[in-house]
C-alpha cells in the first residue's frame, strides 16, 4: 500500500479508518522490477549469494506476552498524514514492554486452525537464513523494491536471541540492502488468519509493507497490508479494493515501530479486521479479496524522491509468526 504524496498531513487518532480513498500516482508496489512474476517467487528460489551484512546489537524481546481478548468498537473515520523524514540512527537497546498476543493465544481458536508457528529457536547467521528454515522463501538477490532504489538481499536475514532480525543498510557502492521473506505455506490460501510479533529501528528510509498479495499476481484482485509504515512513521493497515485497487480502506494504530508490538490479521468471506496488540483498530467489508493470496514480510525503502541517507542503519526483527487457515 502506497500513502499518495499528495495526501494532506493530519493528526493520527490512535484508531482511524477512511474509505473510497483514491490513491494519487500510486503503483502496485508488489511488482518489485515492474513486471510478472516477481510478486511471487517460487518457494525453493534462494536467488544467488549478494554482499554479506554485518548486523548490530538488536533488542532481545521480553518474556512471554499476556493475553488479551480484542475490543469490539470500531474506528472513526479520518485521512492518515504523510510521514515527515527523520535522522540517521542506529539500532537501539531499549528493552520493550510486554503487550498482548493474538487473542487465547497461539493454537486453534474457534473458526481458525493453526497451520504455521515459528519461533525463531534455531540461531542462523547472516546468508544462511533460508538454509537453516527451509520453511521459509525469501525474493532473491537482484530484484529491486517498490521505489526500485533498493535490492532485495536475503543475505541480510538472520536469527538471533529468538529473533529474526532484517539488518538494514547501505554498502560502499551505495546499494540500499532491504528484505522480503515469507512463510511456505501447504498450498494455496483462501482466507485466513496472519499474527506477527514484531519491532524495528528508526531506520530513515525504510518501511515495512508486509502484506497478502494475490496468487494471481494481479492487483486487480486485492491487496491487504499490515503493518505498514515508515520505520520512522506509525504503524498503519489498509485494504485495497478488488476490481479497483487504487481504492483503500485505511486503519491506523497511533504506534510507532519502536516497542514490540503484535499485528494480526483476520481475513474471512466478505470481511478483514486488523488487531493491533489484542485490540480491534477497524475492519472492512468493502470489496474484500476472495481469490487465493500469499503473506510476505516485504521489507523495502520508502517511496518519494528524498534521498535514503547513506548512513541509515538499523533492525527489524520479529518475535514470532503465526499462521491459520479458515476453518469454519
Amino acid at each position: 500500500m502506497i500513502v499518495a504524496a499528495t495526501v494532506a498531513a493530519l493528526s493520527l487518532l490512535s484508531a482511524e479508518a477512511i474509505g473510497s480513498r483514491s490513491l494519487l500516482g500510486a503503483e502496485p508496489c508488489k511488482h518489485p522490477n515492474g513486471q510478472n512474476p516477481h510478486c511471487r517467487p517460487s518457494p525453493s528460489t534462494t536467488g544467488a549469494p549478494g554482499p554479506s551484512a554485518s548486523p548490530t546489537s538488536p533488542v532481545t524481546p521480553s518474556t512471554a506476552a499476556t493475553t488479551a481478548a480484542p475490543t469490539t468498537t470500531t474506528s472513526t473515520p479520518t485521512v492518515p498524514p504523510t510521514t515527515a523524514g527523520s535522522t540517521t540512527t542506529t539500532s537501539t537497546t531499549v528493552v520493550p514492554t510486554t503487550t498482548a498476543t493474538v487473542p487465547a493465544g497461539r493454537t486453534d481458536l474457534p473458526g481458525w486452525k493453526l497451520i504455521f508457528n515459528e519461533d525463531f529457536a534455531r540461531s542462523a547467521a547472516s546468508g544462511s537464513f533460508l538454509s537453516t528454515y527451509p520453511n521459509f522463501g525469501a525474493y532473491p538477490w537482484g530484484w529491486l523494491d517498490t521505489s526500485k532504489r533498493g535490492h532485495y538481499d536475503p543475505n541480510i536475514l538472520s536469527v538471533s536471541n529468538g529473533t529474526l532480525i532484517m539488518h538494514l543498510y547501505t554498502s560502499s557502492d551505495g546499494t540500499h540492502h532491504v528484505a522480503a521473506p515469507y512463510p511456505k505455506l501447504p498450498g494455496d490460501q483462501l482466507y485466513g488468519r496472519y499474527s506477527v510479533r514484531l519491532r524495528a529501528d528508526p531506520v530513515d528510509g525504510y518501511k515495512t509493507a508486509w502484506l497478502l498479495w494475490p496468487q494471481s499476481d494481479l492487483w486487480n484482485d486485492g491487496e491487504i497490508d499490515f503493518p505498514e509504515g515508515d520505520l520512522t512513521g506509525p504503524i498503519s493497515a489498509f485494504l485495497h479494493y478488488v476490481g479497483a485497487p487504487t481504492q483503500q480502506d485505511y486503519f491506523g494504530t497511533g504506534a510507532g515501530y519502536a516497542d514490540w508490538h503484535t499485528a494480526t490479521t483476520e481475513w474471512s468471506p466478505n470481511k478483514v479486521a486488523f488487531y493491533f496488540d489484542g485490540r480491534i483498530i477497524g475492519a472492512s467489508t468493502n470489496h474484500v479479496p476472495a481469490k487465493p493470496m500469499h503473506y510476505v514480510l516485504q521489507t523495502e525503502t520508502e517511496l518519494g524522491s528524498d534521498p535514503i541517507p547513506a548512513g541509515a542503519t538499523g533492525n527489524v526483527q520479529v518475535d514470532w509468526i503465526s499462521i491459520w487457515s479458515y476453518n469454519p
